[in-house]
């Protein structure tokens, strides 16, 4: 038994007008069959080129983007240009870096105040607990309540732990002390780098004396090592 379809002459009506449609451009002039496209499927090439242009844009960059991170850091409080990769950039070359492998940066643009009433400050300290907490994040620098604050957190090594024997003899005056945790008991977590002739070259910490502290879970601490051998090189 045949099923009636209500919509089966409606239906009908439509395919038989794009026959129709069809049969009439088959000998149409190029202007007149060029004037249907753009008013029938015009609209609809261009949405369609254009998300296949974006996924394949996007599958690029998934493809060619940096596969890790080998070195990141965060200045807080600084006076530098946070737009400047000068700094950065010397650094990569120093270490030999394939910028196409590996990803490095330096954020300038972190601040900290210690009574919280900052709400971009609030939002920088919320930004580092996550890049922390994946292990990307290997040098934070910063004034003493910056480093006190993350101290506390348990995010610092022990300098005197990490530190090689030639730069923990050229940095022994030049600990930072604070509390690790919970901790009562003063643990060396920072260096002091006001001197660094690099961050005075670019004018990072200007009056201002500060720390830089190793991340307990960095996944590039060798880099970070180096880092503080490189700013203290010379011209």
């Amino acid at each position: 038994m045949e099923v009636y379809n209500k919509n089966r002459d409606k239906n009908n009506s439509m395919h038989d007008e794009i026959r129709e449609q069809n049969a009439k451009l088959k000998d149409a002039p190029l202007k007149d069959k060029a004037a249907y496209f753009k008013e029938y499927y015009l609209k609809t090439t261009i949405v369609v080129v254009l998300t296949a242009v974006f996924i394949g844009y996007l599958a690029y960059t998934m493809l060619t983007a940096p596969s890790d991170t080998a070195f990141a850091a965060f200045f807080f409080n600084d006076t530098g240009d946070s737009s400047s990769t000068e700094l950065l950039d010397g650094f990569v070359e120093h270490l030999g870096l394939d910028t196409k492998e590996h990803e490095a940066y330096i954020d300038a643009t972190m601040n900290y105040s210690p009574d919280g009433s900052d709400y971009d400050a609030y939002m920088g300290l919320e930004k580092s607990m996550a890049v922390i907490s994946t292990g990307e994040l290997d040098i934070i620098v910063g004034d003493a309540d910056t480093i006190d604050y993350f101290s506390r957190s348990e995010c610092f090594h022990d300098i005197t732990a990490v530190l090689p024997d030639d730069l923990l003899a050229k940095f022994e005056d030049k600990l930072y002390y604070a509390k690790l945790g919970e901790n009562d008991e003063l643990t060396p977590v920072g260096i002091y780098v006001t001197d660094s002739p690099k961050l005075n070259q670019y004018y990072y910490y200007v009056d201002k004396e500060p720390i830089l502290g190793f991340l307990v879970n960095s996944d590039s601490l060798d880099n970070a090592i180096e880092f503080l051998r490189y700013i203290y090189m010379e011209e």
